[in-house]
């Protein structure tokens, strides 16, 4: 029988764990998770009738894994899409919300009428985006890459990409559009160049596909699905079924993995010796470290020195959202849409604000609001050295700017997630083919989880998969 151990029980480690227990083959299975809880960054709470996800609220609706594995254990019915009501976007700029320009894709523009219409960018901005379809294609084969904000500004123009990409794509990774690789997070945005030397063309070609599919399936004009998928409860409820499911591993929290090595070179069946801050020490055929990169580094240094150097050099920011409910008498503001992101530009302290209560259903009691607070991210690391009562004032002297929300919230909650947001900088794929060779040097040894490949739930339950399969398809036991 194969002995696993995982290391980490978020949500990629909780994939492997799922993964294995499915399999025709019975597995030994140790998942350890140094806190006190299981799901990493996701984290729900639930007080005076308001539903609160302090980290991830949804995934995205088009990679089909996480919403694979919500059915396969038993959520199929608390799937939920945002408002249809309530998808509007807006952005931030100069203490005004400006709607997010309609047909977008990506951040891509795909309908000129809109583009046209709003007052967000200057004519000469949207005359520039508008002739993207001449600029030149870019070769970022091989070790090429580039920011997302080059990129961006290449294609569409600067103040294209200030306004409306970079804060967009940005956001998503609570980074630095300036630094980030758009090869290692938008790679459909280069596939986009390179097979039709146009983002525009590219875009309106996926949206006029994605209509043709919405016809042979029968959907009504007007009824535009949720580009994002929740649950009526939180996402900590994917978190609470998948691990309830797990039957047969053991699951230990408040254990953490504090070393492994790989046992002699004599050993026949070449396992990995594990030691945990309880004393143990466990010998496996198979080693899954599912961890940020810098936790995995530490854990992997008896193994490798040369996976724990370049595990070392993977960058991770860390972030806080802070909520505020207030009654819905109180605000003024009509809270219309999802919210709003923030350019750097701008030069505030927050990175974004969600409606929560908007957004989603099932969030907030009748006659009640919460709002969501972004800060922190590459470019606000040092609000995070606030404390939490500190970060709520900031984020009311916020709310009171752009919403004019003068009341003092009925109930405020602050999560923080220290170096937990993956920052991968221009040579990020070059630094995983670098690490993905030198995982192949030691069979029976993965890594996997946010920071690594993609963005997001779906590619993070992706990894856990694909790792399971792995352990699988190997003859090691």
């Amino acid at each position: 029988m194969k002995r696993v151990v995982i290391v980490g029980g978020g949500i990629t480690g909780l994939a492997v764990a799922h993964a294995l227990e499915k399999s025709a083959e019975a597995c030994r299975v140790h998942l350890f998770e140094a806190t006190p809880r299981l799901g990493g960054n996701i984290r729900t709470v639930w007080h005076s009738g308001f539903t609160i996800d302090g980290g991830p609220d949804s995934w995205v609706a088009t990679k089909p894994h996480a919403t694979r594995l919500a059915r396969a254990v038993g959520l199929g019915d608390e799937l939920i899409g945002t408002r249809p009501e309530s998808r509007k976007v807006h952005i931030l700029w100069q203490r005004r919300l400006h709607p997010m320009p309609e047909g977008l894709v990506l951040g891509i523009p795909t309908e000129v009428g809109p583009l046209a219409k709003s007052d967000l960018l200057p004519l000469d901005a949207k005359l520039r985006a508008l002739f993207e379809p001449l600029v030149p294609r870019k070769d970022l084969t091989g070790p090429s890459d580039e920011s997302i904000a080059s990129f961006v500004t290449r294609r569409l123009g600067a103040e294209f990409s200030e306004r409306l990409v970079s804060p967009l794509l940005g956001g998503i990774f609570a980074g630095d559009a300036e630094a980030l690789s758009v090869r290692a997070c938008v790679p459909q945005l280069v596939e986009a160049e390179r097979e039709y030397g146009s983002l525009v063309l590219a875009m309106r070609a996926q949206k006029a596909r994605r209509d043709r599919e919405r016809e042979a399936a029968g959907v009504k004009d007007g009824e535009t699905p949720s580009v994002f998928t929740s649950l009526k409860r939180g996402m900590g409820d994917l978190v609470t079924h998948v691990a309830h499911r797990l039957r047969d591993a053991d699951v230990a929290t408040e254990v953490a993995v504090t070393g492994a090595s790989a046992l002699p070179p004599g050993d026949p069946r070449g396992r990995f010796r594990v030691e945990t801050s309880r004393g143990a020490h466990i010998e496996c055929d198979h080693l899954v470290v599912t961890t940020p990169a810098h936790a995995a580094a530490r854990v992997l240094r008896g193994v490798s020195d040369d996976i724990a150097d370049e595990l070392a050099t993977f960058a991770y920011s860390s972030t806080a959202t802070v909520f505020l409910a207030y009654r819905k008498f109180d605000v003024k503001h009509d809270l219309e849409g999802t919210g709003f992101l923030v350019p750097a530009s701008e030069g505030r302290p927050l990175l974004a604000c969600t409606f929560v209560s908007s957004k989603w259903e099932h969030r907030a009691p009748s006659g009640q609001v919460l709002l969501r607070v972004f800060f922190g991210g590459a470019r606000g690391a040092d609000v995070l050295d606030a404390d939490d009562d500190a970060l709520v004032r900031l984020a009311r002297e916020e709310l009171l700017d752009v919403l004019g929300i003068e009341r003092k919230p009925s109930f405020t909650r602050v999560f923080r997630f220290d170096l937990a947001s993956p920052q991968p900088g221009i040579g990020h794929v070059s630094k995983m083919e670098r690490l993905r060779a030198l995982l192949a040097e030691r069979p029976g040894l993965y890594v996997g989880g946010n920071g690594y490949l993609g963005t997001g739930i779906p590619d993070a339950i992706k990894q856990g998969e694909e790792i399971a399969d792995a352990v699988m398809a190997s003859a090691r036991c």
